[in-house]
């Protein structure tokens, strides 16, 4: 995306420069493209736990929620489980009103159709992350990731609490910083944790926000700094501009 001029006072003007894609990122795009490749049927062989009439839903995601680590398809497991549960107390012949069995065929149904509907939508995402837990570095990175999406959605969506727990700012002890780094806020020294960012350029941002206020994105920072392409580019991971 081509940086749009800022024509506030103080601010230089600068022609559209088009943007160099650095080695750094041309990697990560690799990796991304390699990671997004949908798995394949192979990797959800586990949702044949979902066809035998409902009664083992629950095995496909305490399979998906151990492999992967995730807490909340275990906590379906148990849903899936507690419903199974149900439908075969009610079916016993201990209980055989038609209320009971149509309870019954109901939780039956839920667990069954509910369940495989259930199971597929998520098969993709167990399947990738699955395969993530397979590699520590390809796991670690895509922890680091969606770490970094939590944070900037937090300071879109909650400001206060995210200049709380002190996202952006690993300068803060004790804060959780998401692994960003806040351009408008944080300290010279915490600014040159940041891709391209020697002591030199992180005084340099430090003096030029006091004047200006701020900055309002990574191509603004890169106008105003006369920064290369490339440096720009590696900024967008981490960096983030909060105002106030």
């Amino acid at each position: 995306m081509t940086p749009t001029p800022d024509a506030s006072p103080g601010r230089p003007q600068a022609a559209p420069a088009p943007r160099a894609v650095s080695a750094r990122a041309a990697a990560a795009g690799a990796n991304a493209r390699a990671t997004a490749r949908p798995p394949g049927l192979r990797a959800r062989a586990w949702l044949l736990f979902c066809l035998p009439f409902g009664f083992t839903t629950w095995a496909a995601f305490l399979y998906i929620g151990i492999r992967a680590r995730r807490p909340r398809w275990l906590a379906w497991a148990g849903v899936y489980a507690g419903m199974f549960a149900g439908f075969a107390v009610l079916e016993n012949p201990a209980h055989p009103s038609e209320t009971a069995k149509s309870v019954a065929f109901g939780l039956l149904l839920a667990t069954w159709i509910g369940g495989g509907i259930h199971a597929t939508s998520v098969s993709g995402d167990a399947a990738r992350r699955i395969r993530h837990r397979a590699d520590p570095a390809l796991e670690a990175a895509q922890d680091r990731i969606e770490r970094r999406a939590e944070g900037r959605h937090l300071l879109a969506s909650k400001p206060v609490l995210a200049r709380e727990v002190g996202v952006g700012r690993p300068d803060q002890p004790g804060a959780s910083d998401y692994g960003l780094v806040d351009v408008n806020h944080a300290s010279a020294a915490a600014l040159t944790r940041l891709p391209g960012i020697t002591e030199d350029l992180a005084r340099r941002i430090v003096s030029e926000r006091s004047q200006l206020g701020g900055f309002t994105s990574a191509e603004d920072l890169g106008v105003l700094l006369d920064l290369p392409p490339a440096t720009v580019d590696g900024l967008r991971d981490m960096a983030v501009f909060p105002s106030g």
